[in-house]
């Protein structure tokens, strides 16, 4: 967009935030008439230097409100062209720097302490990214009225209209009168939920894939509709979708629904600003607990948890590789919350790596067949819906909040078991699997502490590697098979003779001697261990 006049384009410092209306961002200062371009913040660079008049909001990271040299960077950036610097208080008074803000003619914002800077860097840049864009005939709709706003499109493209979130649950719709619609519309509505149908997977594709609005011919006697994906730059929100009864809306409704997307992200990055910043804290406390330390009952003090337990951690791991999509994986995140939800009421979700991990307790956390049964909907679900393969994995129930490491590191083993082992299904327990855990960690301790391998074992799996022999499987399997000739040459599709041949040939090239029981058993477990590199 271009600014050909800067005191009339942009945001007002106030319009700002308004949007960003419970992010914890407040107006220290009395300069309320300030415009802001609609760019990107700078964050604060003490070591760089200055190269020119710059414009819009300073994120003033690392600045002290009662340092001196503090001022001069108020100073300077108001002198350079900024609009609005952001500090944090650190539990002080900011009345000094407010004071040097107003003589400066220099909005001074101040954001709560505990908020991340590339949290509070990330929603302002969305929110001024998406007023860029915005059209200002929808404009004037009251920001955070989502009802009142698919009234304003539905009387500007003339059709009924249908705001929604990622997990399709409709978050408003309009009641212009004498507005046709479908038994989908009607049904969305009375369960304020888009109805589960066979197309909507193909459907949303075609809709978050696509740059603007798009046509959606209907299933009749479903009526055909035009819909677009609303987002904060690239940050995907919703979407909107607007009943074309005649089939007849021409390309100019089209534009005026991808002007409305551009309002609409603004409504929507409000109403989730509060929610996002909530739960990106609580995320942060069931991260650390999940890690462990020293801190866990001042942890579970935060998150209101018993600390009396018992407790259970469920992990899942989507198929990142064979998915591309931000989106799905977005709306899987979606509804493994939504799902943890129902199991236990203000559950929270934590992303950590490719894994998305949640933490139960009391009773929900000792009822491991109801966490079974929600990780088994959400693979389903997840398969069904969104084509992601996920797998899932239940960690060991712990009754001390210390044990919540434990719990977790249980699950992710598990889900290396189900990645890499024969296990039935793709949602396992760490109580199915207590003998195969053993063994796993076994193998971790081996893998530190070589002197524990059998020497016997190490040269039988060299050799097998350098001559393509396969002595390591043969002494294994005889001794899986407790030593039971017969049944070892079945699983080995092998004859009897054979399989004595194989033996003979390991005793005199390696000297094992299966008579010895401390030899066999350190043998055994090496081989057996080597399975799990």
């Amino acid at each position: 967009m271009q600014q050909t006049n800067p005191n009339l384009q942009g945001i007002g410092v106030t319009d700002l935030l308004h949007i960003l209306d419970g992010s914890g961002l407040r107006l220290a200062s009395h300069q309320t008439r300030i415009r802001l371009p609609l760019t990107s913040p700078t964050l604060h660079d003490p070591l760089s230097t200055e190269n020119g008049r710059r414009s819009g909001i300073l994120l003033g990271i690392g600045l002290h409100p009662a340092a001196p040299e503090s001022a001069d960077v108020v100073r300077n950036a108001a002198r350079r062209g900024f609009g609005a610097i952001v500090v944090k208080s650190l539990g002080l008074s900011v009345e000094t720097l407010a004071a040097v803000a107003d003589a400066e003619g220099i909005a001074l914002l101040v954001v709560d302490d505990q908020q991340e800077w590339r949290q509070v860097d990330s929603l302002m840049n969305s929110a001024l990214t998406t007023a860029n864009e915005a059209d200002s005939s929808l404009s004037a709709t009251p920001v955070g009225d989502l009802f009142a706003l698919a009234n304003a499109i539905a009387a500007l493209i003339g059709g009924a209209t249908a705001i929604e979130d990622l997990q399709t649950h409709i978050l408003a719709y309009s009641t212009m009168p004498g507005q046709a619609i479908d038994d989908d519309r009607r049904d969305g509505i009375l369960g304020r939920q888009v109805p589960d149908l066979p197309e909507n997977a193909a459907q949303y594709a075609s809709v978050f894939r696509a740059t603007g609005a798009v046509r959606v011919p209907g299933i009749p006697p479903g009526l055909d509709r035009l819909a677009v994906a609303v987002r904060a730059g690239v940050q995907p929100l919703g979407s909107i979708w607007v009943v074309d009864a005649a089939a007849d809306f021409d390309t100019d409704a089209l534009r005026a629904l991808e002007r409305a997307a551009d309002i609409a992200a603004l409504h929507l990055l409000r109403a989730r600003s509060t929610d996002d910043l909530a739960r990106q804290q609580r995320a942060e406390l069931v991260r650390r607990l999940l890690e462990g330390g020293d801190d866990s009952r001042l942890l579970a003090t935060q998150l209101g948890l018993d600390p009396a337990g018992p407790f259970v951690v469920l992990a899942f791991q989507p198929d990142l590789a064979a998915t591309g999509d931000e989106l799905r994986l977005l709306r899987l995140i979606d509804l493994i919350a939504i799902q943890c939800e129902a199991h236990q009421h203000s559950s929270e979700c934590v992303v950590i790596g490719g894994e998305v991990y949640a933490l139960f307790s009391g009773t929900a956390g000792s009822d491991l067949a109801g966490v079974e049964a929600l990780a088994g909907r959400v693979v389903s679900r997840a398969a069904t819906a969104f084509g992601i393969t996920v797998r899932a994995s239940v960690g060991s129930l712990v009754s001390a909040l210390a044990g919540i490491a434990r719990s977790r590191h249980d699950a992710d083993l598990v889900l290396l078991l189900v990645g890499t082992r024969p296990i039935a299904g793709s949602v396992a327990s760490a109580r199915d699997a207590r003998s195969q855990l053993t063994l796993l960690e076994l193998a971790e301790i081996f893998r530190h502490t070589p002197r524990l391998v059998s020497q016997q074992a190490k040269r039988v799996i060299e050799t097998d590697a350098r001559t393509g022999t396969d002595y390591a499987k043969t002494l294994r399997t005889y001794l899986d098979c407790s030593r039971d000739s017969a049944l070892t040459a079945g699983r080995l599709s092998v004859h009897q003779n054979t399989l004595r041949y194989r033996l003979r040939r390991a005793h005199d090239l390696f000297g094992i001697d299966l008579d010895d029981a401390d030899d066999t058993l350190t043998l055994w477990l090496s081989l057996r261990l080597a399975e799990y590199d």
